[in-house]
């Protein structure tokens, strides 16, 4: 009897750990610790600016001075050490001011005030939050894809453990994850044939990143072709973005100026024409939109084929032609993930997955160099011990120096990020039977393990190419090695 029972439970503990099977308990206890380290270690200023912009925005409302609430912060009418004034859309000010009212209320009626530090992670859950909501709108996507159902349980993990959606949530404690959110959620109700909600929630999202725009156009193309309907949508899906807009229209600080400059960017990359230079960007959306416009799909299976992977060549498009920042990535790995799932030999994905956050990881060090590092630390838990400790003000930590010593670097690391971008665009192209990688493969495929993609590439990535290299550099700065 007891030979009996340790048989089975051997093959419990075979089944459990299947590659065929889902993630078990240990996979997500892992993912937990390591979140909640880097939650609290790591932290970047941004969010410590708009934990003090919503506290601006509780005091002005309550001091009867709502509508000046973006002049006040550019003025500093209220003193809070911060760089930049607010900018994004009064409703994330809003959001981020209704989850800080409790503290605020607790600093009134203790007499004290709290950190930066406990603002910044207090704030930072928000970001997080959406994070987490975002994978299982992942695992939601796979399943109306029909992806095989050992992907289905291991999309959330898939997203959450991806180095890029990992690193600018949870260590940053960026926000485009809000905007990701209802993006990813418009999708779920386009391809569920609720067009009119569809809209209303990419309305949401271009709230907080005007970003699902480029998306939602191409998609209603594919399923409307009467102009005036197509107006209507346009017209519908502002319904948030507009009132809010008007409201502050001439009381926005230098909101106007700075949204401006990053709206430029579209038209920055540009093709030499005869009579002038158009936006690169700009001739690709419209590319897009008249091939989607043209095309007719034959059943609702090449229309969700169709709807996912113009969805990915947009933003895919976006980060070839714009200067980006790193945070913005993060609206481009669930579309990488669920094509990628899609395929017949998800190995040769998994592979162009893991070059593609290396080279994000490499480009990041070479643009963004002393602020996307160990200088990270230096805002996260440990700051008011290490600070005083080793004097951490102004102190270059750049791992771009120990990337510098592999040769070729400068000329190598684009490819590995622009590399796979081309790769997925070409080879997840949806054909009559299978995408054009089915095509070729004629059907075979590799042995593949979703554990050991998942947890692969977040340690060859994440730890290898940003972690310990931050660690490093931080180490040497302050004199430890």
């Amino acid at each position: 009897m007891t030979v009996q029972k340790q048989e089975q439970s051997k093959k419990k503990t075979t089944f459990r750990l299947n590659p065929k099977r889902g993630p078990v308990r240990l996979d997500y206890a892992l993912f937990g610790v390591g979140m909640v380290v880097c939650f609290l270690l790591f932290n970047h200023p941004d969010i410590q600016e708009t934990a003090r912009h919503a506290y601006i925005l509780i005091r002005s409302t309550l001091d009867g001075d709502f509508l000046n609430f973006f002049e006040n912060t550019f003025s500093r009418v209220y003193g809070y050490p911060y760089v930049n004034a607010a900018h994004y859309n009064i409703l994330m000010y809003i959001l981020y001011a209704i989850w800080e009212l409790p503290l605020y209320l607790i600093e009134r009626i203790g007499g004290f005030a709290f950190s930066d530090l406990t603002l910044s992670l207090w704030c930072k859950v928000i970001g997080v939050s959406f994070y987490l909501g975002c994978g299982f709108l992942v695992q939601r996507l796979a399943q109306q894809l029909h992806c095989r159902k050992t992907a289905c349980r291991w999309a959330p993990l898939m997203f959450w453990l991806n180095p890029i959606s990992f690193f600018t949530t949870v260590v940053m404690g960026q926000y485009d994850s809000i905007c990701l959110f209802f993006t990813l959620l418009a999708l779920v109700l386009f391809f569920e044939k609720k067009y009119w909600k569809f809209v209303l929630m990419a309305g949401v999202g271009i709230v907080f990143k005007f970003f699902p725009l480029f998306l939602m156009i191409p998609l209603l193309l594919l399923v409307e072709k009467r102009p005036l309907r197509l107006l209507g949508y346009g017209a519908a899906s502002l319904w948030l973005y507009l009132p809010t807009t008007l409201l502050f229209m001439g009381r926005t600080g230098d909101a106007a100026f700075f949204n401006q400059l990053m709206s430029q960017r579209l038209f920055a990359s540009v093709f030499s024409g005869g009579m002038m230079d158009a936006s690169r960007f700009g001739l690709v959306i419209i590319l897009i939109c008249v091939a989607a416009y043209l095309y007719h799909p034959a059943d609702d299976w090449a229309l969700r084929d169709a709807a996912l992977y113009g969805s990915m060549v947009v933003l895919s498009c976006l980060f070839l032609l714009v200067l980006w920042h790193p945070q913005w990535v993060i609206l481009l790995v669930p579309f990488l993930l669920l094509v990628g799932m899609r395929q017949r030999d998800r190995a040769a994905f998994a592979y162009l997955n893991g070059a593609f956050c290396i080279g994000f990881f490499l480009l990041t060090a070479m643009v963004f160099p002393k602020g996307l590092e160990g200088n990270l630390l230096d805002l996260g838990a440990l700051s008011p011990v290490i600070g005083p400790l080793y004097g951490l003000a102004e102190l270059p930590r750049s791992n771009a120096f120990y990337f510098g010593l592999l040769p070729y670097f400068k000329e190598l690391a684009p490819l590995l990020f622009y590399g796979p971008l081309f790769c997925y665009m070409l080879f997840a192209l949806p054909l009559r039977n299978g995408s054009l990688a089915d095509r070729l493969n004629g059907g075979h495929s590799e042995k593949f393990s979703n554990r050991l993609a998942c947890w692969g590439i977040f340690a060859v990535a994440f730890v290898g190419f940003w972690l310990l290299p931050s660690l490093f550099s931080y180490l040497k700065t302050v004199g430890v090695l």
